[in-house]
């Protein structure tokens, strides 16, 4: 085996940097503690030891970079203490690399033949020996992944922005936000009822209004937007001008109250908690509407309706168009 003591860290991490291999944080530590180690080190002293160096490193981040380093034979397995592997140094290092090209050509071509985002499974006993690992390569292609789930969702809360900019433009009218606060004597004490009546004509509490009730006020962003949120009643998200509520209830669940979310969700093509596109409906549930005899029961405009057929839905939405 190679004489570890002797070993310069900076050799070998420069030879990993001239072949292409990236070089992070942990890897640097993990190649570290082998090479300062007198024997070999079981998965779980190398990360005991890691975390004195980091204590924010995790233990599936050490196994993830132990098999990558095994991988390219820059530490191999050798001999086992008490049913755990031992970790050391490879005595071929000098071929890194030859193994590494080795390793990525290989890797690729596994990559080909499973697909472009398949996961290469493990033998049994490497999955027992390490269940929360993945190749260096497929580890990529996760980022990768992730990349991209990023981007949607940032063009995903991009597309909510500018409905909500589309639905503030129509609330430009600031006269009837002046009466609301001249109706209330212009008193922060009163900034509950103020919100309740901004919601009461917009169905929720658009972000330009909170900052112009803050400036006329005179009280702080914060403290505005800190009751809005406190409160379940208030709306921060745009809603729709007519709630169905339908109740989740024990009474009505027995009763089916299951099947009549399934017909209003197929009537609307909203999931509950959704609200259409043209925010004309909002669809929620909630534990009791206190008419259990009725079950199963929703409430639409202000009113109760006991167990609704899809035409009778139809009928009673196209009622309100």
């Amino acid at each position: 085996m190679v004489n570890m003591e002797k070993t310069n860290i900076k050799n070998l991490l420069g030879q990993l940097k001239n072949i292409g291999f990236r070089l992070t944080g942990t890897r640097k530590t993990i190649l570290d503690i082998i090479i300062s180690a007198k024997e070999g080190l079981s998965a779980e002293e190398i990360f005991i030891s890691a975390r004195k160096k980091n204590p924010e490193i995790g233990v599936a981040t050490i196994y993830r970079n132990i098999k990558i380093l095994e991988e390219l034979m820059i530490i191999k397995r050798a001999g086992e203490t008490e049913n755990k592997n031992r970790y050391y140094l490879s005595e071929n290092i000098g071929n890194l690399k030859i193994n590494y090209f080795k390793k990525s050509v290989i890797g690729q071509k596994q990559q080909k033949k499973a697909g472009a985002y398949a996961l290469v499974t493990s033998s049994p006993a490497s999955r027992r020996q390490d269940t929360e690992s993945f190749s260096f390569y497929n580890s990529g292609k996760i980022d990768r992944m992730q990349s991209q789930l990023n981007e949607w969702m940032s063009e995903l809360d991009k597309i909510r922005r500018e409905k909500e900019f589309k639905l503030e433009e129509i609330i430009n009218d600031v006269s009837k936000i002046d009466a609301v606060l001249q109706k209330h004597q212009y008193s922060s004490e009163n900034l509950i009822q103020m919100l309740l009546d901004f919601q009461g004509q917009y169905n929720w509490l658009p972000k330009h209004v909170l900052l112009y009730v803050s400036t006329k006020l005179k009280v702080p962003l914060t403290q505005v937007y800190g009751i809005a949120s406190f409160y379940k009643f208030f709306n921060l998200e745009p809603r729709g001008r007519y709630q169905v509520i339908v109740c989740a209830g024990t009474a009505c669940h027995v009763r089916g109250s299951v099947s009549l979310l399934q017909r209003i969700t197929n009537v609307l093509n909203i999931n509950p908690g959704d609200t259409t596109p043209d925010y004309k409906f909002t669809l929620d549930t909630v534990n009791c509407l206190g008419c259990c005899a009725l079950g199963p029961v929703m409430m639409f405009n202000n009113k109760y309706f006991s167990n609704p057929s899809r035409k009778e839905l139809e009928k009673l939405f196209d009622s309100v168009v």
